[in-house]
């Protein structure tokens, strides 16, 4: 047995020097000759471990310990292993093991709470940092764990408690200070808020200054980010890349910031640049080139971003986040069914892959995958399959909202006996009046309903919807929306999936519902007829989107339009939203004068005295679909999923006629078709 100790004790001699293939012969040898040896295979499977082979190190040491399974240290180090397995839960496991074994040790049970509240075991890990605390009170990163635990539990008093508790212990803590102070933001204490945050900014700052450590940057990028400060957070990363320039997921974090911008054109650039640096230092890494296909997309560069992702998904074909990017360039290019193949290989894959997203702004991979696969479903007109999915959007930053928190139960699609019905307005001012289209429909049924909508819609709401009580949004909501005969409540955009689940269920249900100011229709018809002779046609243009993520591509240059479309017989009336005024002037397009962003009751007066509406995809369309006017839709290639996939009408407004792209970004063909049809009309 002397023996076996001795080889032992020369193994691990060899191992601490970094001699690990003579340790690794030596460990052998002692397993030969004894080869439950429970040391042995320990410190066999460290070895394991260190020399990038984790599997087979989780492996070694789960043998030590069914031999012997009261170590501590076996559990410790097989926790530590199946931590940077991504396998959270095993972890969990033999932390809490080797905590019961030495109930007294701070390390274990530290992870073990940090462990338990990424799992979703929110209770179980406030009673370990309790357990922590009666034998640790003065350690200030318990503390600090502990606060922001209670925080994500909405347990805003003791949280605070416990940020102070740390600031009490460690007064330049600079996350507990970024943290107080947003809370104290958040209680209303700006002034004290702004102190606070203050002091944790300099803090960080100082020391990363005073010792340049690139990971004190990323330190800095994170909580910048984390308080609403995009570009200092942009800065501190690129201080990080410069410090370490060999570091790829520095690069990583780094084009992450700058794309988190929001900006077009140069710091999208820049940040496609910065993935392609982490990926001469990591090649294939998939996701460097999942982040980069994102950044190609968001430049509209297609192909790159094409190519890109499906380098990133061939390189791990369980990686979540890259089938679904691969997805939604899909559908930027207008392949809906390609993309729902991709977006249902997103949902189907491992959801533990998604942890290796390194940009805290994403949504959990597979709500975004299905709410994305929702899309493609509505697009190819699948309605119900759509709407099942579309639900996901509250999970998502790109999805639908604001998400409101009224009290009421949610309505389940069956008849309400007694009270009224909330339907509730979310997402644009296009979406309300799409979805608002239903309603008749549900007051034809017998349904009570109080609609709550934004305020510009109220009046043109209210005249078009008899027996629906119209409420105008405010801040904070009107008590109407809360009162005792309010029953059941549902967003707008969740009508649809209660009542429209196929194609032929809009059939016959969809006339028009808006109405417009008939004295002030009368009065735009008189002011803009006259002074251009008597018999022409009145035609409403508007040729821009100003959605920021897709406002470019749907959009045309006016001129182009109004080229399109002019005629002797015809007067150009500008419907265009935004400061146009010298645009409008360019193009000899009448300009009605009117605040068509401010005044949308008037807007739609001005729609309904028009004899045709020609727009791009935006809020005009909606409103002149829903007055049944005639309207011409212009639709980029990869239209929205609203107006389905290769039809030239649409479900929602039986009035309005649309022309498509036949490929990205090219008008030709439109304004080809455009010119035939103004001049056959």
């Amino acid at each position: 047995m002397a023996t076996l100790q001795e080889a032992l004790a020369a193994a691990l001699d060899h191992q601490e020097a970094g001699r690990f293939a003579k340790a690794d012969l030596l460990y052998r040898r002692i397993l030969g000759a004894s080869p439950g040896h429970p040391h042995a295979l320990h410190l066999w499977g460290i070895l394991a471990a260190l020399t990038g082979r984790p599997d087979e190190a989780a492996a070694r040491i789960g043998r030590a310990i069914a031999v012997a399974p009261d170590i501590a240290d076996f559990h410790v180090n097989l926790a530590r292993i199946e931590a940077a397995l991504n396998r959270p839960g095993r972890a969990a496991r033999h932390y809490a093991i080797a905590v019961a074994l030495r109930p007294e040790e701070v390390e274990p049970r530290f992870q073990l709470a940090g462990l338990l509240q990424d799992l979703g075991r929110p209770d179980e890990a406030d009673e370990q940092y309790g357990a922590l605390l009666t034998v640790a009170p003065l350690h200030a990163s318990i503390h600090l764990n502990r606060a922001l635990l209670r925080e994500a539990q909405g347990q805003a008093s003791k949280a605070r408690e416990g940020l102070r508790a740390t600031l009490a212990l460690e007064p330049a803590h600079p996350k507990a200070l970024l943290r107080l102070a947003a809370m104290e933001r958040e209680l209303g204490r700006g002034a004290v808020a702004l102190a606070v945050q203050r002091r944790g900014m300099t803090v960080l700052q100082d020391a990363a200054n005073g010792m340049p450590d690139a990971g004190l940057f990323t330190t800095l990028a994170t909580l910048l980010a984390g308080e609403g400060l995009p570009v200092r957070a942009a800065e501190a990363a690129r201080i990080a890349v410069a410090l370490a320039p060999d570091d790829p997921v520095l690069w990583n974090e780094l084009a992450n910031r700058l794309k988190g911008l929001g900006r077009q054109g140069e710091a999208l650039a820049q940040s496609v640049a910065g993935h392609g640096r982490g990926l001469v230092l990591l090649p294939g890494n998939p996701v460097l080139l999942n982040n980069r296909a994102d950044g190609w997309l968001k430049l509209a560069e297609l192909e790159r971003s094409e190519e890109d992702a499906r380098d990133a998904v061939a390189a791990d074909p369980g990686f979540a986040a890259g089938w679904n990017t691969l997805g939604s360039v899909l559908m930027a290019q207008g392949r809906a069914g390609d993309a729902l193949d991709a977006y249902g290989q997103a949902v189907r894959v491992d959801p533990a892959n998604d942890a290796r997203i390194n940009d805290p702004n994403n949504a959990p991979v597979d709500a975004q995958a299905r709410f994305n696969r929702s899309i493609a479903l509505l697009t190819l007109g699948r309605l119900a399959e759509g709407w099942d999915d579309y639900e996901q959007g509250w999970a998502v930053p790109s999805g639908r909202f604001p998400r409101a928190g009224f009290p009421q139960p949610p309505w389940d699609g069956r008849p309400l006996k007694d009270g009224a019905l909330l339907v509730w307005g979310e997402q644009g001012l296009g979406d309300e009046v799409m979805f608002a289209s239903l309603i008749p429909q549900l007051v034809e049924e017998g349904v009570h309903v109080v609609l709550d909508c934004d305020a510009r819609l109220a009046p043109l709401f209210a005249r078009g919807l008899p027996g629906v009580t119209v409420v105008a949004r405010t801040d904070p909501p009107s008590g109407r929306l809360t009162a005792p005969d309010v029953v059941a409540q549902i967003p707008a955009g969740s009508l649809p999936g209660r009542m429209r689940r196929r194609i032929g269920d809009f059939a016959g249900r969809q006339p028009p519902f808006l109405k417009a100011d008939p004295e002030r229709t009368a009065e735009w018809r008189r002011r803009v007829a006259d002074g251009h002779g008597e018999g022409r046609r009145l035609v409403g243009i508007s040729w821009s989107s100003k959605n920021a993520a897709v406002g470019a591509l749907r959009s045309i240059p006016l001129g182009r339009l109004a080229e399109a479309v002019g005629r002797p017989d015809v007067t150009l009336v500008s419907l265009q939203y935004g400061d146009v005024a010298a645009e409008i002037a360019a193009a000899g397009v009448s300009d009605p004068g009117l605040d068509a962003w401010g005044d949308i009751d008037g807007l739609a007066a001005l729609v309904a005295a028009m004899d045709l509406v020609v727009s791009v995809d935006n809020s005009t369309v909606h409103l002149a679909g829903g007055l049944g006017r005639p309207t011409w839709a212009l639709l980029p290639h990869a239209a929205d999923w609203r107006w389905m996939q290769g039809r030239r009408d649409t479900v929602w407004y039986p009035s309005v006629r649309l022309f498509r792209q036949n490929r990205a970004g090219d008008w030709d063909g439109v304004l080809r078709d455009l010119r035939e049809a103004i001049g056959a009309g």
